[in-house]
């Protein structure tokens, strides 16, 4: 993918790795839709979340690994659509190490649930609201 405007992108780039929270949504088998929040990592153009290998959204991306990931904020939209995948794990630890930085978690060492930590790959990004829309249209990268 190739990103329309360096500034722009240095902007939503900066506003992923600040938000605390995302909205993952993701597609059961039977083709209804499933949304929920996730604490999340955004590193080198990757997304990271981290799931229960026995949640809906685990157990979605078992049948389709489109999803969609957009920030909670209706006035500065930012939207990702990509595909998911289990992290390789090589990228556990390193990973962990992020999500301990910025929320004091360590899914490592949780134990309340069986952890998955995720990827999602973009193939488009979407703002609008960001100051750019008038110039650059929604399509960011």
């Amino acid at each position: 993918m190739r990103r329309r405007n360096p500034a722009r992108w240095n902007g939503i780039d900066g506003r992923l790795g600040r938000e605390l929270t995302i909205w993952i949504n993701t597609v059961r088998h039977d083709g209804r839709p499933h949304s929920t929040p996730v604490w999340f990592i955004w590193l080198d153009d990757v997304l990271y979340f981290c799931t229960s290998v026995y949640s809906q959204k685990y157990m979605n991306l078992g049948f389709e690994t489109a999803v969609t990931a957009t920030l909670p904020d209706t006035a500065n939209v930012l939207i990702i659509e990509g595909h998911a995948a289990a992290a390789h794990p090589d990228q556990i630890d390193p990973l962990a190490d992020y999500f301990y930085n910025k929320y004091g978690w360590d899914f490592r060492q949780d134990d309340s649930a069986e952890w998955a930590l995720i990827t999602v790959t973009p193939s488009k990004v979407l703002a609008w609201g960001d100051g750019y829309d008038e110039s650059e249209g929604i399509h960011a990268w």
